[in-house]
């Protein structure tokens, strides 16, 4: 009697399944694919061929990047069940339910502002000389991206970036287009500007005294000028209010021969020069072309503006 009870016990404590293979349920796991395999939430509890097939088995789609999802253990077993050939003597274990996050990289306002701070930076050598920054409206809203390789383009709507009202952004994992958006603000660039420092009508000359320096936006505006001594002793073209950026194109240099002015004609023909007095019938720069009066002939001539007072017969 007791012989028979040992034995009874003995195979009491014996496995139920000898060389069974065990799959536990892991109680959370992360993936960074598409797609979940019964790898990515199960643990095996030997090596083998069988195991290296069912590890690769897909058992459900992931969710977006940075989020999570909950699957049934039972749900997963009875699938591969209907799916696959499976040897009975399988043991399933472990959590009932597995919480699966897939991992993601998250792009928050800070990387984005940054992104288009690097992108003005390098293309400062094609931006004039300011402290150029862009004013986002709102900051944008953080988003995930699937891990991976990430590169990305900038395209700001204008293409001298200066007058730009928003930028638009490409993003890609490993060379895919995973993203696209944009980000509306104002660009700014603040620089030293040449201002009228009161208001002067047509024609006036400027001097120094008109003019001051002064830190504006010259995101608006085609060119500016920092020089004042680039200014000085030019004629202004339009009339200008106090405050205005004095541009280039807004002056010419002043004449140096003017209307009813007596000025020296010379006529040059080899070795020989010759002069006469003459009445000049315009205002006239340097090397522009003017119409003279020779006042001893009385004959009316076309000379070029050589110099204050100088105008050259060209033969």
């Amino acid at each position: 009697m007791k012989q028979l009870f040992l034995i009874l016990f003995l195979v009491a404590a014996m496995p139920h399944t000898c060389g069974a293979l065990e799959i536990t349920f892991s109680k959370s796991a992360t993936v960074e694919k598409s797609i979940i395999t019964l790898g990515d939430i199960a643990t095996f509890d030997e090596t083998s061929e069988l195991v290296k097939a069912l590890s690769t088995q897909i058992v459900g789609q992931s969710p977006p990047p940075g989020e999570t999802v909950f699957l049934r253990s039972f749900g997963i077993k009875r699938y591969l069940d209907s799916t696959q050939s499976l040897p009975d003597n399988i043991i399933w274990q472990g959590s009932p339910t597995v919480t699966l996050r897939r991992a993601g990289l998250t792009i928050g306002p800070d990387k984005i502002l940054h992104i288009i701070k690097n992108y003005i930076e390098d293309n400062k050598e094609n931006l004039p000389r300011a402290d150029i920054s862009f004013i986002p409206s709102s900051l944008p809203i953080p988003f995930t991206l699937p891990v991976g390789k990430l590169t990305y383009d900038v395209i700001p709507s204008h293409p001298g970036i200066l007058g730009s009202s928003r930028f638009s952004m490409i993003f890609k994992i490993d060379d895919k287009v995973v993203k696209n958006m944009s980000v509306r603000g104002t660009v700014k660039a603040i620089a030293n500007v040449v201002i009228a420092s009161q208001s002067m009508p047509r024609g006036s000359i400027l001097h120094r005294k008109n003019l001051q320096i002064t830190k504006t936006d010259i995101s608006s505006l085609r060119s500016s000028n920092s020089d004042i001594s680039e200014l000085i002793g030019k004629k202004l073209k339009k009339h200008v209010k106090a405050g205005t950026a004095i541009l280039l194109s807004m002056v010419e240099a002043p004449p140096v021969v003017r209307s009813g002015e007596r000025v020296k004609i010379v006529i040059t023909s080899g070795s020989m020069i010759l002069t006469a007095t003459g009445l000049a019938y315009s205002d006239g720069q340097i090397n522009q072309m003017i119409r003279v009066q020779n006042l001893r002939s009385r004959k009316i001539v076309y000379c070029r503006v050589a110099a204050p007072g100088l105008v050259e017969v060209l033969l």
